[in-house]
């Protein structure tokens, strides 16, 4: 199959692992894959994909060029001669990209996916979500509530965000290492985020819980791993705390699966997710996790997830954390649920694509 992937930025935040991870899988069963990028794009998550053998081609920002983008989206398409358009994103405001390629006569399924449940346009996402279904051959969601967000009651499939598991296990040495590089003592007490900087991750409520836990206990870091556009604003939070001197901003990480070892919970108040998937990530390093209720249920795996309202006191969540941050916890103990984790194993998973590929290729009568 010749699969073109349509996103808006690649960087390194949830979409762009998924775009990633399943075109590094299309490409190892024998597929061709093509991105195309209508907005930021980070040199290492380009250089990543082209050593994967992935093709990718940065258009006119969507944003500040808006019809140079349609035109040269509209282009690419029609050379492209693509058996699957994919096209990723978080609500209606996808209904251009799936008109250009519906109109395109040398693309033959038009695929659709859903990522959250919130944009930043809410009027505009009510208004064309009536009609994003009437475009896609195939309508794919990261959960559930993601799905319902954009699809409604259509017919669409929960194709999870899906990764190696093992690389995720609490790795004790990992700790031992990346403690002794940051200069962090073991009985120091580490809270841990792993966000895109962004409004919705809520990192300014994710400040005020450390304060509040920081203030009865001294001993403790506040480890934030990410970069985003939000970044400015995050650091002024940062630098206008009492308790800055405790909190650590790390910027983006490459990899930060070992980063998770280092920690000792993950809080993760966002306002809204599509599903979290770095929750999933920290469970099976073995991370109590404190997480708005927001989130979808979809990422919780195990007994190690704690879901809290956003309308409780940051006092409130510091105190559900301390009540459980000092006993002691086997991390390496499995305790989740049965079968919760087969939906991340990329291994399987990505037949669940491939296959949905594959019958509306089918019902097209487009297959090769």
């Amino acid at each position: 199959m010749n699969v073109c992937m349509i996103t808006y930025n690649l960087v390194n935040n949830g979409i762009g692992k998924v775009v990633l991870t399943y075109s590094f899988e299309l490409i190892r069963h024998g597929h061709t894959v093509t991105l195309l990028v209508g907005g930021p794009c980070e040199q290492e998550k380009v250089d990543e994909a082209v050593a994967h053998g992935i093709a990718v081609t940065q258009l006119p920002d969507k944003r500040s060029d808006t019809l140079g983008y349609f035109e040269a989206l509209s282009k690419a398409l029609d050379e492209g001669q693509f058996d699957i358009c994919h096209v990723h994103g978080n609500s209606g405001m996808v209904f251009p990209e799936l008109v250009i390629a519906k109109c395109s006569r040398a693309v033959t399924v038009v695929a659709c996916h859903c990522h959250s449940t919130g944009c930043e346009h809410p009027v505009l996402h009510r208004v064309l979500r009536p009609f994003v279904p009437r475009l896609c051959d195939c309508m794919f969601a990261c959960s559930d509530e993601a799905g319902k967000w954009l699809f409604g009651n259509a017919g669409f499939s929960v194709i999870p965000n899906s990764f190696d598991l093992d690389k995720f296990r609490f790795d004790p040495q990992a700790r031992l290492e990346l403690r002794g590089a940051y200069g962090i003592d073991e009985d120091v007490y580490i809270l841990g985020n792993v966000a895109r900087l962004n409004p919705e991750k809520n990192h300014a409520f994710l400040i005020k819980v450390f304060e509040a836990f920081h203030a009865e206990n001294p001993e403790s870091i506040l480890m934030i791993a990410g970069g985003g556009p939000g970044e400015k604003d995050v650091r002024a939070l940062v630098e206008a705390s009492p308790a800055h001197d405790s909190i650590m901003l790390l910027g983006n990480v490459k990899d930060p699966a070992k980063l998770y070892s280092a920690m000792d919970c993950f809080v993760f108040p966002s306002i809204h997710e599509g599903l979290g998937i770095v929750l999933v990530e920290a469970q099976l390093a073995g991370l109590e996790c404190f997480v708005s209720s927001n989130v979808p249920q979809d990422a919780c795996v195990s007994d190690r997830f704690h879901a809290i309202s956003l309308t409780e006191t940051a006092e409130r969540w510091a105190g559900e954390i301390a009540a459980m941050a000092f006993w002691p916890h086997d991390r390496s103990k499995d305790s989740f649920r049965a079968g919760s984790l087969e939906p991340f194993d990329i291994s399987s998973s990505y037949h669940l694509l491939e296959g949905a590929y594959e019958a509306a290729l089918d019902r097209k009568g487009g297959r090769e």
